[in-house]
């Protein structure tokens, strides 16, 4: 009778986290593919399903073919691969939104710590999920915003000494580390907590500092470690400013005023109840990263969640200060009876709503009507940055210019595409070092214009006016 009432208690426990996480799965899993960098991203992991092997050497472009190409993300490429190939665009929906729904489970879990209400913890996680609704693009990064939050919740549930659970850190980084880069903040996240382990319980935190030790051990069965590591050190050294993601956070925006909130969340409680060297240690780094672009706000933002809960409880009429005697209300807590009830139904709902996954990526950004133009001609095809990987996947045949994989483009091609497209000196000696016949562009770029009036044929055009194909005379 134990054994079989202990999954009701574990779900008794968590149903306030389940059932936020089915909320969020279902409005996840209604929203269409709408980044370009999806597109390149499953062309990869097809391809490596198809040829069982890794693809270590470009092969979608016409500028760079046969260049050295990453392949530290190779399982997370192959994960959203396969869920199109199992379902289409509604596959990658169904396992984007599973993934954004186990990252918001483990940070309902993060926010409720310290007997933190509902009605404090919920608007935290609202607010956290929002700012990381920048990031939820049908990329691998969202294996690292499922894992993240799982990470922080098992850290935060240990006890000094040796734990069973901190085994589990080992499978976590090695399945990690091939799913995407992210894990190298796992790393760190781990490190920090192993230091401040050794730092305040003595010998008693060297079992967690061998587990970070055996961690970074585990981060080396990949096919190459190395390269992930050197991705993410110029990412954060040198991030791509030309890339909206890599920018500082902006206040002025939803997810950037959002994120200030935090920022000066966290400042406000810790004067007024003070804090913890676990904390400080941790939610600096973040911080710091967060500054060095907006799409890294969100990690700051979900570790937050964990303390701030618990001091806006003690803040709160009927609050006790950490350490008090006094208990906190937990105003209008649901009953166990009406949340088990309420979390089941909200888990159909979520499961129900995959039927209604689109079938179709969001295309009004790209130009899905040049494709049939483009077919009939194979040679050199200037495009738009933006539209490279979308190019790569539905027209596999006419190798691009330039893409969302930057990387490959830095020190060369990527100046020399700007240069062409905004009309730089030497343009049209660019044209003719790279043996350019068609450009697919923007009718407002520079270099369409000057085309245009240097007599190349428009060879087919939006009537709306978003792309134009125009090709040598």
């Amino acid at each position: 009778m134990a054994f079989a009432s202990r999954p009701l208690a574990v779900l008794s426990a968590n149903a306030y986290p389940l059932a936020v996480a089915s909320a969020v799965f279902i409005i996840a899993v209604g929203l269409p593919s709408t980044d370009s960098d999806t597109y390149w991203q499953l062309a990869t992991g097809r391809w490596m399903l198809d040829h069982r092997e890794f693809l270590r050497q470009d092969i979608f472009s016409s500028t760079v073919a046969g260049t050295h190409f990453g392949i530290g993300e190779w399982l997370g490429q192959i994960a959203f691969a396969a869920s199109f190939a199992t379902g289409g665009w509604a596959g990658v929906a169904i396992l984007r939104a599973t993934l954004i729904a186990v990252g918001s489970l483990f940070l309902v879990r993060l926010a409720r710590r310290g007997l933190t209400p509902w009605w404090i913890s919920l608007p935290l996680v609202i607010a956290a999920l929002l700012v990381s609704k920048i990031t939820w693009t049908d990329r691998p990064q969202l294996f690292t915003l499922a894992l993240f939050p799982a990470l922080l919740d098992l850290l935060l549930s240990g006890r000094p000494g040796f734990s069973r659970r901190l085994l589990v850190l080992l499978p976590l980084f090695l399945l990690w580390t091939n799913l995407h880069g992210g894990y190298l903040l796992g790393l760190v996240v781990v490190a920090i907590f192993a230091v401040e382990s050794v730092l305040t319980n003595g010998r008693r935190g060297l079992p967690f500092a061998a587990t970070a030790v055996a961690c970074v051990a585990v981060s080396f069965v990949n096919p190459a470690p190395l390269e992930l590591a050197g991705a993410a050190r110029e990412d954060f050294l040198h991030p791509p400013r030309f890339l909206t993601e890599f920018l500082p956070p902006d206040v002025v925006t939803p997810a950037g005023a959002l994120f200030a909130a935090f920022v000066m969340l966290v400042i406000a409680t810790a004067l007024l109840r003070g804090g913890s060297l676990r904390e400080a240690m941790l939610l600096a780094p973040l911080l710091y990263l967060a500054f060095t672009a907006q799409r890294q706000m969100l990690f700051f933002c979900f570790a937050a969640t964990a303390y701030l809960g618990a001091r806006l409880t003690t803040l709160a009429p009927g609050g006790s200060r950490p350490g008090g005697s006094g208990t906190t209300r937990r105003t209008f807590e649901l009953p166990a009876p009406v949340r088990m009830p309420v979390a089941i139904v909200l888990v159909i709902a979520a499961l129900a709503s995959t039927f209604g996954a689109p079938v179709h990526p969001d295309e009004r950004a790209y130009p899905a009507g040049a494709l049939d133009a483009l077919r009939v001609d194979n040679g050199v095809l200037l495009n738009e940055y933006d539209w490279g990987g979308y190019l790569i996947f539905n027209l596999p045949e006419r190798p691009v210019f330039i893409d969302g994989r930057y990387v490959p483009y830095l020190g060369g091609v990527l100046d020399d595409y700007r240069a062409l497209v905004g009309l730089r000196p030497g343009w049209r000696d660019l044209l003719d070092k790279y043996k350019v016949r068609e450009l697919l562009l923007r009718p407002e770029r520079p270099l369409a214009v000057a085309l245009r009036e240097d007599g190349w044929r428009v060879r087919s055009s939006d009537q709306a006016g978003r792309w134009i194909v125009l090709a040598r005379p």
